[in-house]
C-alpha cells in the first residue's frame, strides 16, 4: 500500500521557498506604499495651497493652521492624517509653508509655498 501525503522534508523546503519570496517581496511593495501615500501627501498640499489662495482672495491674508481641523475649518480642505501630520505655518500677507511630517518620522517632511515650490526633507532612514 503506497503512502500518502508530503514528507517533513518537502514541506519544509516549500515553507523556505515561499519565506525567501516574502522576504524579497514586501521590501518591495512597501516601497511602492510610501510612494503611494506620498502622492497623496503632495496632492492633499495641493489642495491646502487652493484654500489658502481662496482664503487670501476673501481677507488679503494667509492664515496658519496647526491641524487639520484647522484646515477644514479655516480653508474649507479636508485631510486625512493617516500617514501625514498636515500643518500651515508661517503664514503672512505674502507668503505661507504647508507641510505634511510623516507620523512615523516627524523629521521627514513634505512642503508646499503659496508659489506651488515643493520640497522634501527626508532626515529619516
Amino acid at each position: 500500500m503506497a503512502k500518502r501525503g508530503f514528507t517533513l522534508t518537502e514541506l519544509l523546503i516549500t515553507l523556505v521557498i515561499l519565506a525567501v519570496l516574502a522576504a524579497i517581496a514586501l521590501p518591495n511593495f512597501q516601497k511602492t506604499a510610501d510612494k503611494v501615500r506620498l502622492k497623496e501627501a503632495v496632492a492633499a498640499l495641493h489642495s491646502i495651497r487652493a484654500g489658502e489662495k481662496m482664503y487670501f482672495s476673501r481677507n488679503g491674508t494667509y492664515v496658519d493652521c496647526g491641524s487639520a481641523a484647522d484646515i477644514k475649518n479655516l480653508l474649507g480642505v479636508e485631510v486625512a492624517e493617516n500617514t501625514y501630520r498636515f500643518s500651515v505655518n508661517g503664514a503672512s500677507a505674502a507668503s505661507f509653508n504647508a507641510i505634511a511630517k510623516k507620523t512615523t518620522c516627524l523629521s521627514w517632511n513634505v512642503k508646499i509655498d503659496q508659489a506651488g515650490v515643493q520640497g522634501v526633507n527626508s532626515l529619516c532612514s
